[in-house]
């Protein structure tokens, strides 16, 4: 029948008579603010089930929809007709909550069985990712567009603003953090969105998809812009109330000021063409993958992109390091002087007019020199690591004598920002157009850089590069970054 009346029919008096089980046990009338009920948690399935107008319901779904439903235990990802029946149920718990009124027979409960229908009637899915970060805003304080991803600032005066968006997104969000409203506080905040369409039966590779490019433009924000912005938390889930994926909350375990320096990313919306231009020379270095489980290169970008996340100071200096080492030695098997060779290549290409070579010489010394007695498990004294940071550059000098926490976090910002830059020039000097340092075969690196013209031609060229992709401003010592208790400069 066309019109699925019948259907209709059989939805109606299912949701009159699991509205009058669920009464019974007193889960409905449910108050507005817990209007989300999930089977399993709220109330428990034995009590639907059993119902005379479930079976029929899932009977009458099940041949209707056969191609949806039937054989599933033959099937990879089956889907079931009992998922889309609690589905409506719930759907038609929240609608009514919302609307104050539990009638069975009403139009809220009218509107919810259009959406079933709405809902089985396609194989086309749309889905949301909405990841929430801090130290990220937008450059007018307004919503903006960059590529696929929409950037929504936080406003100052309203905490619930970016939860409300999401919930706008992905309807049934509120299910996936059960009252407990997800929250954090690193100022400024910003939500990043991006949506996806797919036919596919499992809907969690979309999902992981569009989580990765989330991921990608975090990498590319950092990398642009030197921002020490952190990922708090990611809501996924379907546009509709009923769905074949409930929505999923991913909380990073960011801590109330995780990082202690701050150097915010705000955005104009005009980068679309410079992060798509870096994210191309990412995916089409060349670089020797085939029988590789992992290049240097990609562990390097995996380190710094993870250096931003949560976790102990100490693992990302150590991380850190080892980035460093990928983007300037990579698979090169000579270990002696792998110090020497590391601080000389890393002054001979980051070194300009606001950040001398003899700067980042010492400091890529020092801060190397600390890796190495973390991983081999030597002791540090704190008095130690003390004159360690007073002889880095960008560590203010009363920090590095009296805030020992802010000192660390200084040292750790100057290594992910000379990891930053090295991942810049390496991209730059290995495009495939002409390439000066390859990733594949052998370059005489050290015996090139030790000529002036050599080294100043492979400083600029990388430097040129940028500027052609207007991010000249990308390869220069960033501004300085403030502890998370002080006005920032912008």
């Amino acid at each position: 029948m066309s019109d699925h009346s019948d259907l209709r029919a059989a939805c109606r008096v299912f949701v009159a008579s699991a509205f009058a089980a669920l009464a019974a046990e007193h889960v409905i009338p449910a108050p507005r603010y817990h209007a989300y009920m999930a089977v399993g948690r709220d109330y428990f399935g034995d009590s639907i089930m059993p119902l005379a107008e479930f079976t029929a319901l899932e009977a009458l779904l099940n041949k209707r929809y056969s191609e949806r439903f039937a054989d599933p235990l033959r099937r990879e990802h089956a889907e079931f007709a009992n998922t889309y029946i609690f589905g409506l149920l719930e759907a038609c718990i929240i609608r009514c909550a919302q609307a104050g009124d539990f009638t069975p027979s009403g139009p809220t409960v009218e509107g919810v069985i259009d959406e079933l229908l709405a809902v089985l009637g396609t194989s086309t899915r749309e889905l949301v990712c909405a990841r929430h970060v801090s130290h990220l805003t937008t450059a007018s304080g307004n919503e903006i567009r960059i590529g696929d991803i929409a950037i929504i600032p936080q406003p100052e005066d309203s905490y619930r603003f970016l939860a409300d968006r999401i919930c706008r997104e992905i309807p049934g969000a509120p299910r996936a953090w059960n009252r407990d409203l997800p929250h954090s506080y690193d100022p400024p905040h910003a939500l990043l969105i991006i949506r996806g369409t797919t036919d596919t039966v499992n809907p969690y590779v979309a999902r992981d998809r569009l989580s990765a490019k989330l991921e990608r433009f975090l990498l590319l924000a950092r990398l642009m812009t030197a921002g020490t912005v952190q990922s708090d938390y990611e809501v996924s889930g379907m546009t509709t109330l009923i769905a074949c994926m409930d929505p999923q909350i991913y909380v990073s375990g960011k801590g109330l000021l995780d990082t202690l320096v701050r150097r915010t990313v705000r955005l104009t919306g005009d980068e679309a063409a410079v992060f798509a231009a870096v994210s191309n020379m990412i995916d089409t270095v060349d670089i020797k993958r085939d029988g590789i489980v992992a290049t240097s290169f990609d562990v390097a970008l995996g380190k710094y992109n993870q250096s931003h996340n949560t976790g102990s100071p100490y693992e990302h200096l150590v991380d850190l390091a080892t980035a460093l080492e990928g983007v300037l030695i990579g698979a090169e098997n000579e270990g002696e002087g792998l110090t020497l060779r590391l601080c000389t290549r890393a002054a001979a290409l980051l070194a300009r007019d606001d950040d001398p070579a003899a700067a980042v010489f010492n400091d890529v010394k020092e801060l190397y020199g600390l890796r190495s007695k973390l991983v081999h498990g030597g002791q540090i004294a704190e008095k130690d690591l003390r004159k360690v940071f007073t002889r880095v550059s960008t560590v203010p000098a009363d920090d590095a004598e009296h805030r020992f926490g802010l000192a660390l976090a200084y040292a750790v910002d100057r290594m992910r920002d000379l990891v930053r830059r090295a991942i810049l020039a390496r991209l730059c000097l290995a495009e495939q157009h002409n390439p000066i340092w390859p990733f594949t075969g052998r370059t005489a690196v050290d015996a090139l850089l030790a000529d002036d013209h050599q080294r100043e031609t492979w400083r600029s060229h990388w430097h040129t590069r940028l500027a052609s992709l207007g991010a000249d401003y990308a390869g220069g010592k960033p501004r300085a970054a403030v502890d998370t208790i002080s006005q920032e400069d912008r």
